[in-house]
């Protein structure tokens, strides 16, 4: 037993979890938390917005697969936190939201108008899986405990803990830390039954196809999933967001919706899906490119929340457990059977290669810059090893068909579309890699949200990149007032220098109207150390009328067909 205030006890819970990181901008109610993380080596990160502390700890967590810490003050701070946890929440991610409050007397006074108070765990309940208040300093341990247990059990998600602020320096005889293998479950293989079961039918089936999604990122699974597919031998589909769990480089990766894709999807007699919720963007696995073809093809569904089964689709067999641990289970059992080399895969990947690579030279040099044009440029000087971040409306459109995926790392808010995340994305993905390139592609208006926390990469020495697809307009709002309202209502933007922005934060910037001139500015920002913008002038008609793959999008988008 030794004494040590309530804060200094709950970094030692969060240093024993795994954190590195706290994102949080100074506040008088847990400047002891700040400062115990300090002395203990934990870094602080002070954004310019809650909301983008809330973002740079999403990343963190993804990036690292250990729950990460965003805080803020009481009142203002937490409101500013409320929509990072909403996305969070969608997206699946175990943030975890720390607030203080002030003393826990004011709760139930019969006052008005106390300052900086509010009701604070109501506003965060919708979005979290556990609000948890420490009331008593003696309840920091198992609050704490069951923050992180709530957050990484079933499906992963966001929780929301609050502190009594004059409970910060309390001192306690707090007993000796308990390993977190102890006090919640670390690992979650699958029943060997259900394996082995999922092994025969790979094993049986004439044309498989593994889909893949974001929960393959957010596990860190990335060289297990690798392990499967190469026991599997057949396509590997990527959701939207699981884009980049394979390189599309790899010669087993096809993408959704190109055709290539989805012939393989009207061939297979069996998906195994890995990491998805199997959701609207996906057709429900049973609706457009999934309703031609072997239409009573099965499938498999790896999951660790038993409740999503059925939900969606049917599943002839599901497979309970974490990827960590259940894709190496598969691969083993895999390695035991016959399997046999998809029949389709060569000529199918051959056939997107072929697709991709035409769409890719007949992107046309024109000024202003063509959207597709900017995206092959900038491929040209991004390192191969970067983690791509993406952020926007039409520009993640034009992203996904031109700028071809070359690292397993890549971020977006693929499930809630909430713009404004990018930046503080890279910003975290940036920490947690060190010294690997981070490279950001965006549009004007979805940068603009968090432009500020440029300087903060510049303060804490977070060398990022930023590519802006800049057309001045809130582009995916023009096709469709166009349709409907035949005529543009306020999308239309001041002309902003984003480079000098930049630069007047301490970053680096470049401005670009030429084609020839991309990939330059590009190589250069990455070699200037800085946190860059390169600002690119494009086509802003093409970029908001031409949108590649928008039937795609807009077929599940404005009538998913999922009640049929």
């Amino acid at each position: 037993m030794a004494m040590q205030t309530v804060s200094s006890r709950i970094v030692d819970l969060f240093k024993a979890e795994g954190v590195k990181a706290i994102f949080a901008i100074g506040d008088v109610n847990y400047m002891g938390l700040q400062d115990a993380a300090d002395r203990n080596g934990i870094r602080l990160i002070w954004p310019h917005h809650e909301q983008a502390g809330g973002f740079m700890a999403d990343a963190m967590t993804r990036m690292t697969g250990i729950p990460h810490v965003v805080a803020g003050a009481p009142g203002p701070g937490v409101a500013n936190m409320v929509p990072a946890a909403i996305c969070a929440s969608k997206e699946n991610v175990p943030v975890i939201f720390f607030c203080p409050q002030r003393p826990r007397k004011y709760a139930q006074a019969v006052r008005r108008s106390q300052h900086q108070y509010t009701d604070q765990p109501r506003y965060f309940e919708p979005a979290v899986k556990y609000a948890g208040i420490i009331e008593f300093p003696d309840q920091t341990d198992e609050v704490i405990r069951e923050a992180f247990r709530q957050a990484l059990t079933g499906k992963p998600g966001p929780v929301f803990v609050e502190m009594s602020s004059d409970k910060e320096f309390v001192e306690v005889d707090f007993p000796p830390l308990t390993p977190p293998e102890k006090y919640r479950v670390t690992q979650q293989p699958a029943w060997e039954g259900s394996v082995d079961k999922a092994a025969d039918m790979l094993a049986a089936a004439k044309s498989p196809i593994i889909l893949a999604g974001t929960g393959v990122h957010t596990a860190r699974a990335h060289d297990a999933f690798e392990q499967l597919v190469a026991a599997v031998e057949c396509p590997v589909i990527t959701t939207w967001g699981g884009r980049g769990v394979l390189p599309e480089t790899d010669d087993h990766l096809l993408i959704y919706s190109w055709p290539s894709a989805n012939d393989a999807i009207a061939e297979a007699d069996l998906v195994l899906a890995v990491g998805t919720s199997i959701g609207e963007a996906m057709n429900y696995g049973r609706l457009h490119h999934y309703a031609r073809g072997n239409t009573d093809r099965s499938w498999i569904y790896i999951e660790r929340d038993p409740s999503a089964i059925g939900v969606n689709r049917s599943i002839d067999l599901p497979v309970i457990g974490d990827l960590r641990d259940v894709l190496p289970q598969l691969a083993e059992a895999l390695q035991q059977r016959h399997i046999r080399t998809h029949p389709g895969l060569k000529q199918w990947r051959e056939q997107l290669v072929a697709a991709r690579t035409e769409l890719i030279e007949s992107a046309p040099d024109t000024r202003p810059i063509h959207p597709g044009r900017l995206m092959v440029e900038a491929r040209k000087a991004v390192p191969d090893d970067a983690v791509i971040i993406r952020d926007g409306g039409n520009t993640t459109l034009w992203e996904l068909a031109y700028f071809e995926q070359r690292s397993r790392d890549y971020m977006w808010t693929s499930k809630l579309g909430h713009l404004g995340s990018g930046l503080p994305y890279a910003i975290g993905a940036k920490l947690a890699v060190g010294d690997r390139p981070v490279a950001l592609i965006s549009g004007d208006s979805s940068f603009m949200f968090h432009a500020t926390e440029i300087e903060t990469a510049v303060r804490h020495d977070l060398p990022v990149v930023v590519i802006v697809n800049y057309d001045q307009k809130w582009g995916m709002e023009v096709p469709g007032m166009s349709e409907t309202l035949r005529r543009e209502i306020a999308i239309e933007q001041s002309f902003v220098r984003m480079d000098r922005m930049a630069e007047a934060m301490g970053g680096h910037g470049e401005f670009v109207e030429e084609t020839a001139d991309i990939a330059p500015a590009v190589e250069r920002s990455f070699a200037s150390g800085k946190p860059a913008v390169v600002q690119v002038v494009v086509d802003e008609r093409v970029n908001n009328t031409q949108m590649p793959n928008w039937d795609e999008f807009i077929r599940w988008y404005g009538d998913d067909g999922a009640y049929r």
